[in-house]
């Protein structure tokens, strides 16, 4: 395949897809992992897209693009580990909680071993495989649809579930927060299972990365203002850090 004729290739995917997965796409087309690497190179050098670890993503992905569990779980790594860091030690013994979906979450839940006499309720497979076989957490899954690539229970039976619950806290994530104090996310199936979690809990604890500020998501899950607390990293626009203050919103810069 001529130089030409691979760019096509990848400017379709990342169009289309809104990511690459790199060893995926070179067996597909029989085309060198190294070859493909030196490709996005130069597209992310163009400003086309934004090169990850295994692949790349779109430069601008767009409100409704939702990117693959694979993808996401190498973005900001470092960020989203002192995230979760923070996050521990707002979990006490004996402490039930909802844990969201996502993996800045599952950073958190592989944290949750420190403590003792936990009930942990999820609808995130890898969340639940990870705790399974923790003698100190009493584990509860949501049931619900799989969902492909992104490894969540979704549908009615969710959003039912979580609606008869009372928990001490609620550890959710978000795809985007806008400069209105508006937290959406991509996924409108989603929505009502995060908004459920929210008005579950005592407490509801928001963990994102900084890269998250400022962007803006199909559909909208609740207000900062909802929130009793927002954990992220140092990257947060100072626009936020002062909107934050204004609504007595604590906010957690790690």
């Amino acid at each position: 395949m001529i130089a030409e004729e691979r760019r096509a290739l990848l400017l379709t995917k990342l169009r289309e897809d809104g990511y690459i997965q790199v060893t995926d796409l070179a067996e597909e087309f029989n085309i060198s992992s190294a070859t493909i690497r030196r490709d996005l190179i130069l597209l992310e050098q163009e400003g086309i897209c934004i090169r990850k670890r295994g692949g790349a993503v779109r430069s601008t992905q767009g409100v409704t693009m939702e990117l693959p569990y694979d993808i996401k779980q190498h973005r900001n790594i470092d960020e989203k580990s002192r995230i979760a860091a923070a996050a521990i030690d707002l979990v006490e013994d004996g402490d039930t909680i909802l844990l969201d979906a996502g993996s800045t979450i599952f950073q958190l839940a592989c944290l949750l071993h420190t403590r003792e006499r936990l009930t942990v309720v999820t609808h995130d497979l890898n969340i639940a495989y990870k705790l399974a076989t923790n003698p100190k957490i009493n584990l509860i899954c949501t049931g619900g649809i799989a969902r492909a690539n992104v490894y969540t229970l979704q549908g009615p039976q969710v959003v039912d579930f979580i609606r008869n619950l009372r928990v001490d806290k609620s550890f959710i994530g978000a795809d985007a927060i806008h400069s209105d104090g508006t937290i959406s996310n991509v996924n409108i199936e989603e929505v009502p299972i995060k908004q459920a979690m929210v008005k579950a809990a005592s407490q509801t604890i928001l963990l994102c990365d900084s890269t998250k500020f400022g962007t803006t998501a199909f559909a909208k899950v609740c207000e900062l203002s909802d929130l009793s607390a927002i954990i992220t990293d140092k990257g947060v626009p100072e626009a936020f850090l002062q909107y934050c203050d204004e609504k007595n919103i604590k906010i957690l810069a790690t």
